[in-house]
């Protein structure tokens, strides 16, 4: 199986400008992402997808492959998945003569992802031919479970999940198994992406990772948070 390793990362982010190459741990946010592709084995290229130059040039300083510029209608704040893994695929096809089987999406914003990790996730999809793809997930429990949320009812609180009652989960032990999506690893079938369905397909494995692996930078306190746990491995 030949594997595409993408990392998007578009310019323009708005909570944190520049966040993609602002420094953690010593090192640009992007880097942590891309040295984790490169030294992934099931991995046969990293390529990064963006639309700033700068995010270009530091992206290519730490080993990636930039062959292509995003195109700036690729890179709205509206922009899905799909359309931005689709033309790295067609493109590389078109240009280079070269197609993949996989293509592990790897977003810059979870810093914590190993190359272990990695390789596990397309593993998991490459043993399993009835599984459309792989996702990296954390178990949600407690106040972060859903049948603990609720919704705003005309300025009273309502079950997000209609028929469920605090009275039977009164206990966290009590609450049913149940995981959240954290966009670390995906690993999808590269045909899918270009097909005309749901791109990760209707049965999605599913690789369980910790909650501090899991971490998504998208705010100042997510950053901090990040600094804070490098330092203490240091330590």
């Amino acid at each position: 199986m030949k594997t595409l390793a993408l990392i998007p990362a578009r310019g323009g982010s708005k909570r944190l400008p520049g966040k993609n190459i602002m420094a953690l741990g010593g090192k640009p946010l992007i880097a942590h992402t891309i040295e984790a592709a490169l030294q992934a084995q099931s991995v046969d290229r990293v390529v990064v997808s963006t639309d700033d130059g700068e995010i270009a040039g530091v992206a290519r300083a730490w080993g990636a492959e930039l062959p292509f510029m995003r195109p700036a209608e690729l890179a709205l704040d509206t922009t899905p998945d799909r359309p931005v893994l689709a033309h790295a695929l067609d493109w590389l096809e078109e240009n280079e003569g070269e197609s993949f089987d996989f293509l592990v999406l790897l977003r810059p914003t979870t810093p914590f992802k190993t190359p272990e990790l990695i390789d596990r996730c397309v593993k998991r999809l490459a043993e399993d031919s009835k599984c459309t793809a792989v996702r990296t997930v954390s178990r949600a429990e407690g106040v972060f479970h859903p049948y603990w949320m609720f919704r705003n009812e005309e300025g009273r609180l309502r079950p997000f999940i209609d028929g469920i009652s605090l009275g039977t989960y009164y206990q966290s032990q009590l609450l049913p198994e149940c995981y959240r999506l954290n966009g670390v690893v995906d690993v999808l079938r590269a045909g899918l992406i270009r097909g005309g369905g749901q791109h990760f397909g209707e049965d999605v494995g599913f690789v369980e990772t910790e909650e501090e692996q899991s971490i998504d930078i998208d705010t100042p306190f997510d950053f901090e948070l990040c600094e804070f746990l490098i330092e203490r491995k240091k330590t």
